[in-house]
């Protein structure tokens, strides 16, 4: 059956089953965007990836240039992905070289906002302190041009965060001072996206039921008030009223319809996730969660936060003989050989890590290809060098062209170019994924895309 040129369907259309059930239709042509698509165009997608305490440099960049480079020991566990990558080098984090803050808040909420921090009572390093981040963070601003076709907008995971709120424990904004908190189990993470969908069809309905009522009752209040209402006080009900009418429709589409390659996913023992022995479980399921997700297509934007900045846990299960904390190792000197070893070592784990998520994307089809073809996935951290707090020579890493849009297998310097701001990175990131703008973050820096990347 054809679809006209001009009727396309909303994602968030639904079909009502038995009892009135509210089922989430699959993604179908008719829900992308554009009147005329083809038949293998595919939704684009985003995930990032933030590591902290820097890396060791020297055991970081790979030899060579172009696509005619080698991988560093660091990045050699994502060999079997090389022509999947773009390194880039020589870019700078100079948004975080102004504002309030120690070395690690800066470059924490300045990683993906390309702004400075707000002022504030979070306790630094030397006496210092800072506030949130000041500004929209990168993936917020994709989500928001891209959320509004999938139930979740984005999601953001956490993998032994062990935190409570504080600058160097956020990555994600919706806003200047609004951070979003990353999930640290993936047990509820996987309950708050399919809990419906898992769960007794017929408690499901009822509670759903309840909720509504709830909230048609207060709809109908501010109907009658609003009719006693003008000007500014009018027009500000009526926004109320209909962010009302988006939660109330949220709840209709509570039930994701499995089937294809969206399928329910095992977790297996349940365990806990505070654990820093549990990491690398912990970590996989967070991947694991998110795959799905993208295949089940609940949302096209994603970030997984690998620990924290100045995180201190302890990597034995990379390497038993690793008995002290990752940010301690981080700042040994040069010197220290068998501290830059066990430091490049837990930075390799990582490298391992992004290599398994990019194998789950390859593994899950999609038209004449995988859901990897189509998306982008950023590594980033908050340091270049952990031992001396440089936010200079960024350890930038992207895996996946987003749709062909990035042209990978290649290790890309400027060395002729000093003081590249990382901002350009991320106006080439909101441009990929089809956000029409040339600017991103502090006014300062906003110059543009980072050309030679396409």
């Amino acid at each position: 059956m054809s679809i006209r040129k001009n009727h396309r369907l909303s994602r968030r259309t639904v079909l009502r089953g038995l009892g009135g059930a509210a089922i989430a239709l699959p993604l179908l042509d008719a829900m992308r965007s554009g009147s005329v698509l083809a038949a293998n165009e595919s939704p684009k997608r985003l995930i990032i990836m933030y590591t902290p305490n820097g890396t060791v440099p020297a055991n970081f960049w790979p030899a060579g240039n172009g696509p005619n480079f080698e991988l560093s020991p660091i990045l050699t566990p994502l060999a079997a992905h090389k022509q999947d990558l773009l390194i880039i080098g020589g870019l700078d984090m100079m948004s975080s070289l102004k504002g309030p803050g120690d070395a690690h808040q800066k470059g924490t909420g300045s990683c993906l906002t390309g702004t400075p921090l707000l002022e504030g009572n979070f306790a630094g390093d030397g006496g210092q302190s800072a506030g949130w981040a000041g500004g929209i963070s990168l993936d917020q601003a994709v989500a928001n041009h891209v959320g509004k076709d999938t139930p979740f907008a984005s999601l953001e995971l956490g993998v032994a965060v062990q935190d409570p709120a504080n600058v160097g424990a956020r990555i994600s904004y919706r806003g200047a001072g609004q951070p979003l908190p990353p999930e640290n189990s993936p047990y509820a993470a996987y309950q708050r996206l399919f809990g419906d969908s898992i769960a007794d069809p017929l408690a499901v309905e009822r509670r759903a039921a309840k909720r509504r009522a709830v909230l048609d009752a207060v709809g109908d209040e501010h109907r009658a008030l609003r009719d006693r209402l003008s000007g500014d006080d009018r027009e500000k009900l009526h926004n109320h009223l209909t962010a009302i009418e988006e939660i109330r429709n949220r709840l209709d589409e509570g039930v994701i319809s499995f089937g294809g390659e969206c399928q329910p996913l095992d977790q297996g023992e349940l365990l806990d996730p505070n654990l820093v022995t549990n990491m690398p479980i912990m970590g996989k399921l967070q991947m694991d969660l998110m795959a799905m997700a993208m295949a089940c297509d609940i949302t096209r934007v994603g970030t997984i936060m690998w620990t924290r900045s100045v995180a201190n846990h302890v990597f034995s299960f990379v390497d038993p003989k690793i008995t002290e904390g990752h940010h301690s190792i981080a700042h040994k000197g040069d010197e220290d050989a068998p501290k830059i070893a066990q430091n490049s070592a837990i930075n390799a784990w990582y490298a391992e890590q992004l290599a398994y998520l990019i194998t789950k994307l390859k593994a899950i089809p999609e038209g004449d290809g995988t859901v990897f073809d189509n998306t982008v996935i950023l590594w980033t951290n908050e340091q270049a060098k952990g031992n001396n707090h440089s936010r200079y020579d960024m350890p930038y890493v992207l895996a996946g062209s987003a749709g062909g849009y990035f042209q990978t297998g290649r290790y890309l310097t400027r060395p002729d170019m000093p003081q590249v701001p990382h901002n350009k990175l991320l106006v080439s990131l909101l441009q990929a994924m089809g956000v029409e703008t040339d600017s991103f973050g502090d006014p300062e820096f906003d110059t543009g895309p980072l050309s030679g990347l396409t």
